[in-house]
């Protein structure tokens, strides 16, 4: 049976409903890479889900030889991220998962509508998730959960996304100008510190289903036509940043990735923030990701390093 998709309000409430499916509880442990936005963790803390951290090398690949070695009889599932929307190398994870017996968690939040040898990706772990809303900004809300084989066994009694209706109206005023919101956002607002780990946190929030207004967008959205349009994008950024002296993060995007970005590397923390103001001053949005958690700013390690020195650069319009 193919993998079934689920519509939440976000993708990490799309995870919570994953984890407790696949019947993962409190004490159990998880293994999630370090370099990891730190509402992947507000779920594991709900539900008392411990979890361990694994580096990656500077193109977000992983090693297996690493993560075996993090293994214990707590261990029950392991989850990888296709970063900004380029695939993993899903066939070793799969064969890792498998020889350790492990689940497969396959995040795929950045990369909505992109395939793997011709397969949706989200679809290839045991369970996945991703993240539409983060691709179309004329959406409020919308997380997908797929699960493979069985249909959700947690019963998803939850509201439906609330709207507020300024939200409505300041929504269609910003999509509709795109122009006009780059000249008040300048004027009312300060550039955004990208160069700051903690300064987009973003709180706990409660379980929602998507909205329906949100999933009509998803599902009517025509997802080839947004990825030849962003590979396009992601090309033009690349020639670009190599230009600039940027390094790219992936030596070359995959054919079949719906790219969130176009990431690259600066050499320093200075030159990194001198490209956030660049892109501020240029109307270009230029921003850092992710929130890091807490425990890996504090650790001073590869993962803070790497947040001080990447850029992305945006695929959407302005």
């Amino acid at each position: 049976m193919d993998s079934i998709p689920y519509y939440f309000s976000h993708a990490r409430t799309a995870f919570k409903f994953g984890i407790q499916h696949l019947g993962i509880k409190k004490g159990d442990c998880i293994l999630i890479p370090d370099y990891i936005c730190d509402v992947i963790l507000h779920p594991l803390n709900q539900l008392g889900i411990e979890y361990k951290y694994y580096s990656l090398e500077d193109d977000l690949s992983f090693n297996c030889d690493q993560l075996e070695n993090l293994l214990d009889t707590k261990t029950k599932a392991l989850l990888f991220v296709h970063y900004f929307g380029q695939p993993q190398n899903i066939k070793s994870l799969q064969n890792f998962c498998k020889n350790h017996d492990l689940f497969l968690i396959e995040d795929n939040s950045h990369g909505y509508g992109g395939a793997y040898s011709g397969k949706d990706l989200g679809t290839f772990g045991d369970i996945g998730i991703s993240s539409p809303r983060k691709l179309l900004t004329s959406t409020y809300s919308g997380g997908v959960l797929w699960t493979k084989n069985k249909e959700l066994n947690t019963q998803i009694r939850i509201p439906e996304f609330p709207i507020l209706k300024i939200e409505r109206i300041k929504k269609k005023l910003t999509n509709s100008y795109p122009l006009l919101k780059n000249k008040v956002k300048k004027v009312l607002k300060k550039r955004p510190l990208y160069e700051d780990p903690r300064a987009f946190r973003e709180p706990i929030i409660s379980d929602y289903n998507i909205d329906i207004w949100s999933k009509k967008i998803i599902i009517k959205n025509n997802w080839d036509d947004m990825r030849n349009k962003r590979i396009l994008y992601y090309n033009e950024r690349e020639k670009f940043a190599l230009k600039n002296g940027l390094k790219p993060v992936f030596s070359k995007l995959h054919f079949e990735a719906n790219p969130w970005c176009f990431p690259a590397y600066a050499n320093n923390k200075v030159e990194a923030v001198k490209w956030f103001k660049w892109g501020w001053e240029n109307n270009q949005r230029v921003f850092s990701w992710p929130s890091l958690p807490e425990e890996i700013i504090n650790l001073k390690g590869s993962a803070l390093d790497r947040y001080d020195r990447l850029l992305c650069f945006s695929l959407d319009d302005n």
